[in-house]
């Protein structure tokens, strides 16, 4: 199948990828889609809770195939920045008996993310509404587009954060064996959080980093931890954004 991502064939700064997308402006917001292709195929979507490239099934597509090669046998998956499910979802789509914990603070995505939930009939997911941080209570959050808020002191809108080293602490959740980490500017906080399990359990983390400041301080905390790290999105490793990361 011709990957129409991969050959900017839907961009919308040229004249084809205008054309090929006018389809979609008929697809109403609420509709519920069985997704294409790839590893998610057959599973049911909301049009409107994620671009169409979700449902289209290329959605980050070779971060999506690797993410089902390393999950596969994995017992326990945090999904941080969970949006509406996607990575819930794949992860589930291979390790159907195991246990999930995806937190999402965003109240309109964490909705997507139940109603995902339930009509593909997943189970042993715990959800929070919450945001994760190196501190607890009720922080500044800014909205931004629906995939890109992120906690700031100048953000539009409250989200109750937590620590995750605490709900391991207190046997709330289990350490995981896999963590996808996409949480807009916190990652580096909340490695730093896990780092006493980190250094002891070694789970594969696939992390998206933002902004070099923090990509550089999440990078030197994982190699100095004893972790390969390798690029995800076809860029080196000091302009790359998304990586998988692995003990050695």
């Amino acid at each position: 199948m011709l990957n129409l991502r991969k050959h900017n064939l839907l961009r919308r700064s040229n004249l084809l990828g205008r054309l090929l997308r006018l389809p979609f402006l008929i697809i109403p917001d609420s509709m519920v889609i069985p997704i294409l292709t790839g590893p998610l195929r057959g599973k049911k979507w909301i049009a409107g809770s994620h671009n169409n490239s979700v449902w289209l099934g290329t959605y980050e597509r070779n971060q999506s195939l690797t993410f089902v090669q390393k999950s596969k046998g994995s017992k326990i998956f945090l999904d941080l920045g969970a949006h509406a499910g996607y990575y819930t979802l794949l992860y589930k789509s291979v390790n159907k008996e195991s246990n999930v914990y995806s937190f999402e603070p965003v109240e309109s995505n964490y909705d997507f993310l139940l109603k995902h939930i339930k009509m593909n009939n997943l189970e042993n997911i715990i959800h929070f509404n919450k945001a994760v941080a190196d501190k607890e209570g009720v922080l500044r959050f800014a909205r931004g587009n629906s995939v890109g808020g992120k906690l700031s002191l100048t953000g539009d809108m409250d989200v109750s954060a937590i620590k995750l080293s605490r709900l391991v602490d207190e046997n709330i959740i289990q350490f995981p064996d896999l963590i996808k980490m996409d949480i807009e500017g916190a990652e580096y906080q909340v490695l730093k959080d896990l780092e006493p399990y980190l250094r002891v359990q070694k789970p594969i983390i696939f992390l998206s980093t933002h902004g070099d400041e923090i990509r550089e301080s999440c990078l030197k905390l994982m190699k100095s931890l004893n972790y390969n790290i390798t690029p995800l999105d076809d860029k080196s490793m000091i302009k790359a954004r998304e990586y998988l990361i692995e003990p050695e």
